[in-house]
């Protein structure tokens, strides 16, 4: 009976202490649950704050590049501005130092000279006789032819105002018997173009410039003379694009 008793409490020691040693690997597990998760949360608060530095850092570089790019498109415009200003004003010196001279009778060379300041700018100058044409074309044809034969200079009704101030003189003229007007020859030597650049333009019936061109050099020595116009006075209102390509070769 005491055997029996003895193997009982033995059993019951041993249970115990198997319980006890369960027991203690619970809590040890469960505290080190707790310290890997105290680490955790400690790595994610750091990581969050080494986030957040970041963003805070990458706000404050791109603030600066914003900065620094609405900088450069102010100086920019600035220049761009500047630039503008510096062109219309050298559009404007160029456009003041032209003169587009003409003598019109029928009124198509005064078209086309309209044109001509369309493109370029500049004044204009009407080469008007101090006595006036006849508005009749048939007596107009004889006095012409006249007046070529005699080498007549007419005399003129004005002046050009600031003749030293241009540089660029456009001259335009009907063809009169394969010929300028007398009247535009008294216009050419009248004035020094000495230094300045003279460019004829023309309209006719069919002639062109005919022998005219010649004459323009000889009225007026010291100019350089660059390559003229010429149109059909049936065309001069459908001109304007012939103008324009003409004017651009210039190379004003």
């Amino acid at each position: 009976m005491k055997r029996l008793f003895g193997v009982f409490l033995a059993c019951t020691l041993a249970i115990s202490l198997t319980a006890c040693s369960g027991g203690s690997r619970e809590n040890e597990t469960a505290a080190d649950t707790e310290t890997q998760m105290t680490a955790t949360e400690a790595v994610t608060e750091e990581t969050a704050a080494e986030t957040e530095t970041e963003t805070t850092m990458t706000e404050a570089v791109t603030e600066e590049t914003a900065a620094e790019a609405e900088t450069e498109m102010t100086m920019t415009e600035a220049v761009t501005e500047e630039t503008a200003a510096e062109a219309e004003t050298e559009m404007t010196a160029a456009e003041e130092n032209i003169l587009i001279a003409y003598f019109s009778w029928s009124g198509n060379t005064e078209a086309l000279a309209g044109m001509i300041q369309s493109e370029v700018g500049g004044d204009l100058f009407r080469i008007e006789t101090a006595e006036p044409y006849t508005d009749d074309y048939d007596t107009l044809l004889d006095i012409a032819q006249a007046e070529q034969q005699e080498g007549a200079r007419p005399q003129l009704s004005g002046q050009v105002d600031n003749w030293d101030s241009y540089d660029v003189i456009f001259v335009g003229y009907p063809n009169w018997w394969s010929d300028a007007p007398m009247a535009v020859y008294t216009f050419l030597e009248y004035y020094d173009f000495t230094g300045k650049t003279l460019i004829p333009f023309n309209t006719s019936a069919s002639g062109g410039f005919g022998r005219s061109l010649s004459g323009v050099e000889e009225s007026a020595p010291g100019a350089t003379i660059l390559d003229g116009f010429t149109v059909t006075g049936d065309n001069v209102e459908n001109a304007a694009g012939d103008v324009s390509a003409w004017i651009s070769g210039l190379g004003l």
